[in-house]
């Protein structure tokens, strides 16, 4: 990463956002994610993603890994049946707030590898009708949601069933809207159809900011 590159970055996202050798990104906030990916596309670099810390995944020839691993938030709203969770929330933190307001997701599978929100989601976890709402960046930093806190049948594009199993592709997913059911409710579905074997890795940008690999 040139000298130009990196007093981007920084500007950008602030200096607490580079880990290890500078390798590894991980922005605080959405705006800092739709930052890094307009900086990558201007600078040509390649950038890898991945909702965990990033320390297990092996950065692009000449890029850098993009962490969502600081994007945690999380709230359960039980009374109107959905839950928000940020891309780098654990599993294990989204079940157990689930556990602690007695709803669930229905058809929720925690496939091998998918450590944290944004990585399932990415691999196809959840049913369709169990996502209500998507927030991703696009490749070129442009900020956008699909979906929200409720479900609605409408005329339309479904761009959330695009995100939904594309592994990033399309996208790099900050934050899911899932449907809640009560826990007593939750019956076994069919596991949801999906990539299984890209692990936490979620895309690779080209420079001029398609993905190209996995």
């Amino acid at each position: 990463m040139d000298v130009t590159l990196r007093r981007a970055l920084v500007e950008a996202v602030g200096p607490d956002s580079f880990l290890h050798d500078g390798s590894i990104l991980a922005p605080a906030t959405a705006d800092g994610v739709s930052d890094v990916l307009r900086i990558a596309e201007e600078h040509q670099l390649h950038v890898r993603l991945t909702s965990g810390a990033g320390e297990a995944v092996t950065a692009p020839n000449g890029g850098a890994i993009l962490s969502l691993a600081r994007l945690v938030e999380l709230s359960v709203d039980a009374s109107n049946g959905v839950a928000r969770a940020e891309a780098g929330t654990t599993l294990t933190a989204l079940a157990a707030a689930l556990a602690d307001a007695g709803m669930a997701v229905p058809g929720l599978v925690s496939a091998p590898g998918s450590d944290h929100v944004g990585a399932l989601i990415a691999r196809g976890g959840v049913p369709r009708r169990s996502l209500t709402g998507i927030e991703a960046v696009l490749p070129g930093g442009d900020l956008v949601q699909f979906g929200g806190a409720v479900l609605k049948d409408v005329v339309g594009y479904d761009i959330a069933s695009l995100l939904l199993g594309s592994s990033g592709r399309l996208g790099a997913i900050l934050a899911v809207h899932l449907r809640l059911v009560p826990a007593a409710a939750a019956v076994e579905v069919a596991a949801p159809a999906g990539p299984r074997d890209v692990g936490e890795l979620t895309g690779v940008f080209d420079p001029e900011g398609i993905l190209v690999g996995a």
